[in-house]
């Protein structure tokens, strides 16, 4: 198993508890820090599901480890292709999430190890803390939404509760382009592409005329032992819940 794949069973985990949850203590338990730090990149916004779905506290260990994270592998901060586009966005909706759950803690954190963390994660958020730019950019036109839902599966990091932002608004003002997206997955049986899409379609649920819950009930018959596709299920389903109480 690939390093990013065990961070997305690591998250998955966390959502049922299952030992220690959190970012760094991943990064405790790899042997090759860097690839673990070079995973949180990978995954993303995903590392604060728990945090956002399970109302979990961030623990400030974890705020240093996704900054370190950043340190480590800087973000692109001047987009020219597509795929930079991609990365740009993902990396914004990181640092979007790392800097509001960093303010909701109630109290600063109160060693000097935990202050340096902190000052770190501070200065991760005041670099990118600007949307990296026009959301059609990135997404295309919804016209052609067979090419455009591809980016938007690309961009399923960003389909959160309460992240929001010109994604979300683009994505969530195109709901029949969304929906003959994730058809269209489906039939193909293009499983991971479907299942980013599902993400959007759980959090747009009462927008897309596509019936959610059992579109991920057929994606988890085919999700196997994929870590990276059963985390977008995860995710998706907590999603569902969440929008649907």
């Amino acid at each position: 198993m690939d390093t990013a794949a065990a961070l997305a069973g690591h998250v998955i985990g966390a959502f049922g508890e299952v030992g220690p949850t959190g970012v760094a203590d991943f990064l405790d338990t790899c042997s090759d820090v860097v690839a673990g730090l070079g995973a949180v990149r990978l995954v993303g916004a995903d590392v604060f599901a728990p945090n956002l779905l399970s109302d979990r506290p961030l623990d400030v260990r974890d705020a240093g480890a996704v900054a370190d994270a950043f340190e480590a592998f800087p973000a692109v901060l001047q987009p020219v292709t597509h795929q930079q586009r991609v990365l740009a966005w993902r990396d914004w909706g990181t640092v979007e999430l790392l800097a509001r759950l960093t303010s909701a803690r109630s109290a600063p954190p109160g060693t000097p190890e935990a202050w340096r963390d902190w000052a770190t994660t501070r200065l991760a958020a005041t670099r990118l803390g600007r949307p990296p730019g026009d959301a059609a950019a990135v997404l295309g036109d919804p016209g052609d939404w067979s090419r455009w839902s591809v980016a938007v599966a690309q961009l399923s990091s960003l389909a959160l509760p309460g992240l929001g932002g010109p994604v979300h608004d683009a994505v969530a003002a195109e709901p029949l382009a969304l929906a003959r997206g994730a058809t269209r997955a489906l039939l193909r049986r293009d499983h991971t592409t479907a299942a980013r899409l599902a993400r959007w379609v759980a959090l747009l649920a009462d927008r897309v005329p596509l019936d959610a819950p059992l579109l991920l009930e057929h994606l988890g018959l085919h999700a196997g032992a994929d870590a990276r596709l059963l985390l977008d299920l995860t995710v998706a389903g907590r999603v569902l819940g969440a929008v649907g109480r």
